[in-house]
C-alpha cells in the first residue's frame, strides 16, 4: 500500500502539463546537514523482563527532491532522504545498567521517500520564510551489539519543516531549515523502537 501511494505521487507530479510555462515551475533541490536524534525507547521481547533505550551521536542527513511550485505560495515535492547516526549508549531496565557502545561498532541508518507540502510566505523580497509537512515510507537499518547485522524494518515516516530561503536569482536559491523527523515503530530481532530526530539542513534549489 505504501509503495502504491508513492507510485501515485510520482505519476501525479510527472503528469502535470509540461508546456514551457508550466515547466518553469519544476525544481530540483538538494540538502546536507546535521542530524540529532532523541533517545529511542526499545520494547524488548516478552521473555525479557527489562525495557531499554538507545542514545545516538550527532550524525549526517542528506536529501534530494524534485518538486513543483504552484506559484501561489504552495509547493509539492517528492523527496529521498538518508540519515546516519552512530550508536552512543544502551540503557537496560534500571539507571545503573548503562552500556557504552564502542565508536564504530554500531549505527542506525534511516532512509525514506517522502511527499512534502510547503507554504511559502511572500515578503516582497529575496527572503522567503516557509513551513512544511511531509509523510511517506521509511526504512530503519540498525547495526549494533545484540542485534542481527544490518537488521532492518519499514515504518511510516513523517516530518515537520520550517525555515527561510534566499533567492540568488530567478533560478537559484539557498535555504536553511529545521525539521523534526519521526517514524512509527520498527521491529528488529523482536525489539520495537522508533526514531525521532531534530535536524538542521542547508539546501540549494534550482528552478527550471
Amino acid at each position: 500500500m505504501k509503495m502504491k501511494t508513492l507510485v501515485v505521487a510520482i505519476l501525479t507530479i510527472m503528469a502535470l502539463p509540461m508546456n514551457s510555462a508550466v515547466a518553469e515551475n519544476y525544481y530540483l533541490k538538494g540538502g546536507l546537514g546535521v542530524a540529532m536524534p532523541l533517545n529511542s525507547d526499545v520494547d524488548l521481547p516478552f521473555d525479557t523482563p527489562a525495557s531499554s533505550d538507545m542514545s545516538y551521536d550527532t550524525g549526517l542527513i542528506g536529501t534530494l527532491a524534485v518538486g513543483y511550485d504552484f506559484a501561489n505560495t504552495f509547493r509539492l515535492e517528492l523527496e529521498y532522504l538518508w540519515q546516519n547516526n552512530d550508536l552512543d549508549r544502551y540503557h537496560f531496565g534500571n539507571p545503573f545498567d548503562t552500556r557504552g557502545v564502542a565508536p564504530g561498532s554500531g549505527d542506525l541508518t534511516t532512509q525514506a521517500f517522502m511527499i512534502n507540502g510547503y507554504y511559502d510566505i511572500d515578503t516582497g523580497s529575496p527572503w522567503t520564510p516557509f513551513v512544511g509537512l511531509g509523510a511517506g515510507w521509511g526504512n530503519l537499518d540498525l547495526d549494533g551489539p545484540g542485534y542481527s547485522p544490518s537488521g532492518s524494518d519499514n515504518a511510516f515516516a513523517y516530518q515537520l519543516m520550517g525555515g527561510v530561503s534566499y533567492a540568488l536569482d530567478k533560478q537559484w536559491s539557498v535555504d536553511v531549515q529545521y525539521r523534526y523527523l519521526g517514524t512509527t515503530d520498527a521491529t528488529i530481532d523482536g525489539a520495537d523502537f522508533n526514531m525521532n530526530s531534530n535536524d538542521l539542513i542547508l539546501g540549494i534549489r534550482y528552478n527550471f
